[in-house]
């Protein structure tokens, strides 16, 4: 073949392959859009790490027996399997898609190793497709409708400020130039506490940006649940209430200090502070406190009708019990796959 020929050939070679590379990238970014109404994981979960999220069908989870690695499983705990080899927190899943911060870390492989770079990132349920919606470190990260709102540092800066991107990585956002924890929403709603001149309930309107003074109460880790806002007591040791929305009345659950805590189906699950601590639960009415662990616990994340939670001295094991249930038990499952996985390494 002449040379004359050669180039041509060549040219058109390029061509196609540029717009091969450009279709994936825009594939890769351009995704369905979800409900406007779409809320990634629950502000408890959010609040103890998003270790864990789920959908109709399967459970999502870092896999503390495997350093964090995102894995995924049946309701019934079958089909347990590693999705990616990256240590992941603040889970959020919306339509096809799980939306996460991925921690720096590295792994070895084959070829040497595979680094895994801290960011805010998007990936297919198959954890395949995956796409860096901002190479930050998060503090806190919502999915809402079809935006992500996370908290990171400006440039020069210590505070933590809120900021927003779109799923397909469109108009990144710088919201507020405080701290604003954005892991407790309804209704397009982030519910908040104050890190200004108080600590008060606020919201954060999601369509217009503006926020509004809901309580005059101070408290911290605010989470919606049953149209109540559950929260630590700043002016009482951080004792575990309830403020109803509904008529403005305060429950208080628990008098001791607590340091976490966690809401589903008519449970509040806390940790303890103290000389004698403990992973305790009670119904929201304040009525029939449990102890379900003696020691110090934390992670206390929530999904397909379980409980989930782990020491604070050492990741592992990690333990589980349905909720409202003392039948405590560890995550042998979890084990058991991550054990599997290593093996194949």
């Amino acid at each position: 073949m002449s040379k004359k020929a050669i180039i041509p050939i060549a040219i058109i070679m390029l061509l196609i392959l540029g717009l091969l590379i450009f279709f994936v990238l825009q594939r890769n970014k351009d995704i369905k859009q979800n409900p406007e109404d779409t809320i990634g994981n629950t502000g408890g979960n959010l609040n103890n790490g998003g270790y864990f999220v789920e959908n109709d069908d399967t459970i999502f989870f870092a896999n503390a027996y495997d350093e964090g690695s995102l894995y995924r499983m049946d309701k019934d705990f079958s089909n347990i399997k590693r999705l990616s080899g990256a240590g992941v927190a603040y889970m959020n899943l919306g339509g096809d898609y799980l939306y996460y911060y991925q921690k720096n870390s590295s792994a070895a492989s084959s070829l040497g190793f595979v680094v895994h770079v801290s960011g805010l990132y998007r990936s297919d349920l198959k954890g395949e497709h995956v796409l860096c919606l901002d190479k930050v470190d998060c503090d806190r990260v919502v999915l809402i409708g079809n935006k992500v709102y996370y908290t990171k540092a400006v440039d020069g800066q210590n505070t933590l400020c809120l900021h927003s991107i779109t799923t397909s990585k469109k108009e990144p956002a710088m919201l507020t130039n405080f701290l604003l924890n954005p892991s407790s929403v309804s209704g397009g709603l982030i519910y908040y506490n104050g890190t200004e001149q108080n600590h008060y309930l606020y919201t954060y309107d999601t369509r217009t940006n503006n926020s509004a003074l809901v309580a005059q109460y101070d408290m911290w880790f605010p989470v919606y649940y049953g149209n109540s806002v559950y929260f630590l007591d700043l002016s009482s040791n951080y004792r575990l209430c309830r403020l109803d929305l509904a008529d403005g009345n305060v429950t208080v659950l628990t008098n001791e200090r607590v340091d976490c805590f966690n809401v589903s189906g008519g449970v509040a699950y806390y940790q303890t502070v103290g000389s004698d601590p403990g992973l305790y639960m009670v119904g929201i009415d304040g009525s029939n406190p449990t102890l379900l662990a003696q020691g110090t616990y934390h992670n206390i994340n929530i999904a397909g009708g379980y409980v989930f939670y782990q020491s604070y001295q050492t990741d592992i094991p990690m333990y589980m019990a349905p909720v409202g249930s003392t039948a405590v038990k560890t995550f042998d499952d979890a084990k058991a796959a991550a054990m599997q996985s290593m093996a194949k390494k």
